[in-house]
């Protein structure tokens, strides 16, 4: 019966069709399989004008599944509004839970811990928006996997505006009660000094050994070992995960909460084809579906290849309401730069490369319909939410990787949009990887034999197993740098630490005369840190974000300096012969990886590091915080990248900046930019529509 119901539900009805037995046979569905009926009842409410004259059967098929978000109040029953008003929030006007959501929802209410495994289209946020609006809590944080999310995090949240300080960075005023939207980067210089008393971790099978391929785990685990060492109540949600293990968490009390209750029915499409004509395959579907399409691809390079394909295919026009953004961002930074040309076209781009106000306005104008494809990599995969129809999977890679079945499932949660699109495609050029078992392990609480030393020097000595204690005791008893030190920057092997310091205390006069320095270094002293920092932390003889060598960095940096826009930064890196797009991204990748995280980072653990041995020798202290911070911010004012955060792009700040004289401290920058008049400002009219867009969700 279920594939026979499949099969009538996806094809267009004929006169002969009997709705009536098809509803019939619905609720016999739901009565055995209740999964199987939710998707019947979701492809009804797809085509729903074509069952009017039997509504009051859907709504009572919709009641039974529990999808109580698709009902309106004249469709229900004195009993029905009874169960209705049992599934609306408090706090939330015009919020009406599904059934499994509210399950989840009365569970965090009575004080239980939750962690949640449900597909993308569930709604998980929706019960973070709910448990905030209760006003119970003082302090919460809300930990995200990407920036791109703390930003979409903070638009989503700036309705509690009026009862909470909104933080996402963490040099800003705590005040009374605040929501902590952070990275997990952000958020372990905040949380010892906060007492938290709830905390949400987005997308946490991050949290399994090695889910990042990096360090980022590793700092994810330590944030979530001390906040549930604060005592504070929990809500993990993510998608996909059959099973867990917690370790010693399991002294800790909390609900395990597996579903796969949908709001959006995917329907999977295989497209046959060889490896040369799965361009010609790929503008097949878009022929056919019209509709909003995401395309997702293995990597940046990839995607900027594909779109150069679609942009000669003929397939996609000018839209007039894009041109003045794409020749904005030809000025500011190339003429020739695919995404100007994409955008203008109706062509959207998203990847890591890419600064995040422009991410951003790809994802508001696909949401908008003003760009009719969106082609991404990973990036947009982590929960940004987006409108998209259809989902076609070009490349079954990341980067180099086969797709997982984790990650192809999350791939394909993109498509359909509860409220939006019922009904949504997936268009694959391979058979989907084989389901397997998705286990994700809490490394900082099993503490198996490959969790790393760099995770486990941050747990207190008496939640460590004497096989851990044994496996750190060396970093523990030795005299090089102190335990804080160590902990302080874990995101370095911890050998690779005591190497420095060791090197540092062998010559130590030597050593501080290259080292000691305050504020802003000569150009030797930047060689030297730059040069210290590859050998001792980097430790590689590969190109890595176009650098190569310690030297390599600190002329990249200088030359950054001197370039003072990125637009000319772009051009000093432009070699006669090579592709355009090749230089622009390889000076976006030199500013977002190098200039702002990576060689900031390093910087301050190299200056804890130095001075921790030059205290034992009672010998001055480096201060290189200064520097680290006018690099992160790229040479310009502190506000700059917090803002291009917020979506306003870095040359508009910039300008802003100039006119009013906004403050380097960033809450009082916020509230001059929100306070700004724009309207009688001498911004061009884009640039006042990039503006406009930030005061919104100040």
């Amino acid at each position: 019966m279920i594939k026979k119901l499949r099969v009538i539900l996806r094809k267009p009805f004929d006169d002969s069709i009997d709705k009536f037995q098809i509803l019939k046979e619905v609720s016999e569905v739901i009565a055995v399989d209740r999964s199987a009926g939710q998707e019947f009842v979701l492809r009804i409410l797809a085509r729903r004008e074509e069952f009017m004259a039997y509504n009051d059967i859907v709504i009572s098929l919709v009641k039974q599944v529990g999808l109580f978000p698709y009902l309106g109040n004249d469709e229900l029953t004195l009993r029905d509004a009874f169960a209705y008003e049992m599934h609306r929030p408090e706090g939330m006007d015009n919020v009406v839970f599904h059934r499994s959501q509210a399950e989840v929802y009365y569970h965090l209410i009575s004080g239980k811990n939750v962690i949640l495994s449900a597909p993308t289209s569930y709604g998980k946020s929706l019960i973070v928006d709910s448990i905030i609006a209760l006003n119970k809590y003082n302090n919460i944080v809300i930990i995200v996997p990407s920036i791109a999310l703390i930003d979409e995090t903070r638009k989503r949240i700036s309705r509690f505006k009026e009862q909470y300080k909104i933080i996402t960075y963490p040099h800003q005023e705590i005040k009374e009660r605040n929501i902590f939207i952070l990275t997990q980067e952000r958020a372990v210089d905040i949380i010892d000094d906060v007492k938290i008393d709830f905390f949400v971790i987005d997308e946490f099978y991050k949290l399994g050994t090695g889910a990042d391929g990096n360090d980022r785990y590793q700092i994810l685990n330590k944030v979530f070992y001390k906040l549930v060492k604060s005592g504070a109540q929990f809500y993990l949600l993510g998608p996909n995960i059959e099973t867990i293990d917690t370790g010693a968490l399991s002294n800790i009390q909390y609900e395990f909460i597996r579903t796969d209750y949908k709001t959006v029915v995917s329907e999977r499409h295989i497209v046959k084809a060889k490896a040369n004509e799965r361009i010609e395959k790929l503008l097949n579907i878009l022929e056919e579906y019209k509709e909003p399409t995401l395309i997702y691809c293995r990597s940046p390079k990839s995607a900027n290849f594909l779109a150069k394909q679609l942009l000669d295919s003929g397939l996609f026009n000018t839209v007039a309401e894009n041109i003045e953004l794409a020749h904005w961002i030809k000025e500011n930074y190339h003429y020739d730069w695919i995404l100007a040309i994409g955008i203008e076209n109706g062509i959207g781009i998203h990847h890591g490369k890419i600064p995040r106000a422009l991410s951003q306005q790809c994802v508001k104008l696909f949401n908008e319909g003003k760009l009719r494809c969106l082609v991404c990599t990973s990036t947009l995969i982590e929960g940004v939410n987006t409108k998209a129809i259809n989902v076609i999977v070009y490349d079954h890679k990341i980067a180099t990787a086969d797709l997982d079945f984790f990650t192809f499932n999350n791939i394909c949660g993109r498509s359909g949009r509860m409220f939006s699109h019922f009904i949504g495609n997936i268009f694959m050029f391979k058979e989907p990887p084989q389901p397997e078992l998705p286990l994700v392990d809490f490394p900082i609480f099993t503490q198996t034999e490959d969790v790393p030393d760099t995770m486990l020097i941050n747990v207190d000595k008496e939640d460590l197993s004497d096989k851990s204690i044994a496996k750190i005791r060396k970093y523990i008893e030795q005299d090089l740098l102190s335990l804080q030190t160590l902990r302080n920057n874990s995101f370095i092997n911890l050998d690779y630490q005591l190497a420095l310091a060791d090197y540092i205390n062998n010559r130590v006069e030597k050593a501080h005369h290259a080292l000691f320095w305050n504020k802003i270094p000569t150009a030797l002293q930047l060689k030297v840190v730059c040069v210290t920092i590859w050998e001792f932390f980097v430790k590689s003889n590969k190109r890595i974000y176009g650098v190569s060598s310690g030297a390599q960095l600190a002329y990249r940096i200088n030359t950054y300096r001197e370039a003072g826009n990125i637009r000319n930064f772009i051009i000093s890196n432009i070699e006669d012969g090579k592709d355009i797009n090749e230089a622009i991204e390889l000076s976006l990748d030199i500013q977002r990886h190098w200039l702002n995280f990576q060689f900031p980072r390093y910087l301050r653990s190299l200056c804890q590091i130095a001075n921790d041995v030059f205290k034992r020798h009672n010998l001055p202290l480096c201060d290189y915080n200064y520097y680290a911070t006018l690099v992160e911010s790229y040479f310009c004012p502190v506000f700059v990248v917090p803002f291009d955060e917020y979506g306003l792009p870095i040359q508009i700040s910039t300008k802003i900046g100039k006119e009013i004289k906004l403050s380097n401290e960033l809450d009082v920058a916020i509230q001059q930019l929100k306070q700004y008049d724009v309207e009688h400002s001498q911004l061009a009219n884009i640039e006042k529509y990039f503006v406009k867009n930030v005061q919104n969700y100040l």
